[in-house]
């Protein structure tokens, strides 16, 4: 069966819907703007970071099994099933305490209470999980056992919460030695790392006032005692007891599923990482069972650093200087005539308001002269025009 083709990690027409001021860019200025503004902003560039639409293409893959679907699973139909950690009588009981509608609790086909695959007796086209690797005490088992019950060249369909947008805002992305440890302890429960983390660590998870600069203040400011209070009723090894052990944004989730797939301890290959988009906490992924002939550039955007960023905008800026300073340069000539030019007319322009300054008060001087003599021309100019207003 051929595979479905999955929506492209940037498609351009879409992303210049999102943002109708880009719509002169052609693909590669487009594609540069997302690199560096539009990740950060979380600009939509693709229908796969839409987890409803992604899931239109599981839905075509054929069989599908969805892990943790908790009060309302993400894919309904007769070629999906189910499986979670607590029974459809469990689950039904577990939701109701949690105050969530039931009508939509699903019946669990595949009970796993430590998250094993052994009890899944077929093999699927597709499995699906919402917010549910994060929770995985052992990390490289849960894709192993993924993979058990995928045909060869399936998919995993993964929709992952990031870090920056939830309560794990102040908890560091997960390094590769973390996830190594846990499968060397063949870890099946969380360990204490993880519950302390939370009680120091947690914050609020409003996705909205993440994206917004809001990040609240960790819960460990609000102990009153915090020696004597944080070990207390803490989760022991002989049970388990829920918790995040896990911390991703898109980029590092990338790295850390090729590092696993080139280290040989799984065996699914990225085919897709769509970055988190505006207000939201979660980012989507596709990982293929096997190994896919793809370029990076095709399964993932990289995000331009900051200090990239920044460096070109100083570069801009000091290019845009320097061109005013050319222009300036090459004005320069004109604009020292133009304001010799103007010096000169104010020196005439000077040069005559003193003169007519001179003669007006020599005027004045004459007007105000009881001399005969001195009084003689404007008495002959007056007899003048005197004879010649009476003809």
């Amino acid at each position: 069966m051929e595979k479905v083709e999955l929506p492209s990690i940037f498609e351009l027409d879409f992303y210049r819907q999102q943002q109708p001021e880009l719509s002169h860019l052609a693909y590669e200025d487009a594609l540069e703007n997302y690199r560096t503004e539009g990740i950060s902003k979380g600009h939509l560039c693709s229908h796969g970071a839409l987890r409803g639409h992604l899931l239109d293409f599981a839905k075509k893959e054929g069989s599908i099994l969805e892990i943790g679907p908790f009060h309302s699973p993400s894919i309904t139909g007769e070629n999906v099933r189910y499986m979670d950690v607590l029974s459809t009588e469990e689950l039904f009981a577990a939701v109701k305490k949690a105050g969530h509608e039931t009508s939509r609790v699903p019946e669990i086909h595949y009970v796993a209470p430590k998250g094993g695959f052994d009890m899944v007796d077929r093999k699927f086209a597709a499995v699906f999980s919402g917010h549910c690797i994060e929770h995985q005490p052992d990390l490289i088992r849960h894709f192993q056992g993924v993979s058990s019950v995928l045909e060869d060249g399936g998919r995993y369909y993964i929709a992952c919460p990031d870090r920056r947008y939830c309560f794990d805002h102040y908890l560091p992305e997960t390094a590769v030695v973390d996830i190594l440890a846990a499968y060397h302890a063949q870890r099946r429960v969380h360990s204490a790392r993880s519950f302390l983390a939370q009680r120091l660590h947690r914050s609020h998870n409003d996705a909205a006032r993440h994206w917004a600069g809001d990040h609240g203040a960790p819960d460990g400011q609000n102990y009153r005692d915090l020696k004597e209070e944080i070990f207390v009723d803490l989760p022991g090894d002989e049970a388990y007891h829920d918790a995040h052990a896990w911390q991703f944004t898109p980029t590092s989730f990338f790295e850390v599923i090729n590092f696993l797939h080139g280290a040989g301890f799984i065996d699914f290959s990225v085919e897709r990482v769509y970055h988190t988009r505006f207000a939201t906490q979660e980012f989507t992924a596709v990982l293929r069972k096997g190994s896919v002939d793809l370029d990076r550039s095709e399964v993932f955007v990289d995000q331009t650093p900051e200090k990239d960023v920044v460096a070109a905008i100083k570069s801009k800026n000091a290019s845009l200087q320097a061109e005013i300073e050319a222009l300036k340069e090459s004005a320069l000539p004109e604009i020292e005539a133009q304001t010799k030019q103007i010096e000169e007319l104010n020196a005439q322009k000077n040069s005559a308001e003193k003169l007519v300054e001179h003669l007006s008060g020599e005027l004045r001087s004459i007007h105000a002269s009881r001399s005969w003599a001195v009084t003689r021309p404007l008495r002959k100019l007056s007899a003048q025009f005197g004879a010649g207003r009476t003809r």
